[in-house]
């Protein structure tokens, strides 16, 4: 009769290894699960937030709630980031009580946003193009730095950034240096000397409308015609007319405009 104690002893060995594999499996996903948990705390947009991450059948969960879908993916990047493979699934709430109070992360991203309209008017407009102004924004905090060759340079963009949408307050920091006048007239006229389509002015004009709080782009038509800007539609004040018309003529690249605005009438 054949032995069967060494086919007994090989799957005994087998039980024994898959046995003891469970319990290090599951410690290292509990490792991994501590590690994604760390990260997630540690990180300054994240921090404030009680996220909580657990490990399970060989998989990561993100419990918790955060205020907006911006800290919801960077919570997921960063555990991806860490999990050496193991599948994560999101479980992270939108919580509503936030929505008063936007995220750290959301604020940023708002403020990167206005500050990038800032810069493209500033680029956009015939008054302030080639002027050599930085800007950061916080909070709809407005920082003005740089150097420009006159008061009215200066005044001009502050101006600009005071009635773009999403600025609350404007500190202005630029420096007046006539000696760089004469320097910064030529960057202008370099600027105003290129050809631009009248797709581009178009659009242009749309966008710094829309940008600027004192009026209301929505009710505002604009054709371009070889640099000639038309605007029709209507404003609620003579105020909003001279402001889109100034502003539409600031454009880089138009020559001229021509104005059928007209005043809504009281309901």
């Amino acid at each position: 009769m054949k032995s069967t104690r060494p086919y007994r002893v090989l799957m005994t060995s087998a039980l024994l290894i898959l046995l003891s594999a469970s319990p290090l499996r599951a410690d290292a996903d509990a490792a991994i699960a501590a590690k994604v948990e760390t990260i997630i705390a540690l990180n300054q947009h994240l921090g404030r937030y009680a996220i909580e991450v657990q490990s399970q059948d060989g998989r990561l969960r993100i419990e918790g709630s955060v205020p907006g879908v911006i800290e919801r993916a960077l919570a997921e990047d960063l555990a991806n980031l860490v999990a050496n493979g193991v599948p994560v699934d999101n479980a992270l709430e939108l919580d509503a009580a936030f929505a008063a109070s936007p995220g750290p992360l959301t604020s940023q991203v708002k403020d990167l946003d206005v500050a990038t309209k800032i810069r493209q008017r500033l680029g956009w407009q015939t008054s302030t193009s080639g002027l050599e102004v930085a800007v950061e924004v916080e909070g709809g905090i407005a920082r003005l730095q740089g150097r420009v060759g006159s008061p009215g340079a200066s005044d001009r963009v502050a101006t600009l950034v005071g009635t773009t949408e999403g600025i609350v307050e404007v500190f202005n920091y630029i420096n007046v240096n006539p000696d760089i006048l004469t320097e910064e007239r030529e960057r202008q006229a370099a600027a105003g000397d290129v050809e631009r389509s009248d797709t581009w002015i178009a659009d242009r004009v749309n966008t710094v409308l829309g940008y600027d709080t004192t009026v209301n782009a929505r009710s505002i038509e604009v054709i371009a015609n070889d640099g000639v800007v038309l605007l029709r539609g209507t404003v609620t004040s003579l105020a909003e007319r001279q402001v889109a018309e100034a502003l539409a003529g600031d454009i880089l690249g138009v020559r001229e405009v021509e104005s059928l605005l007209s005043f809504e009438r009281p309901m």
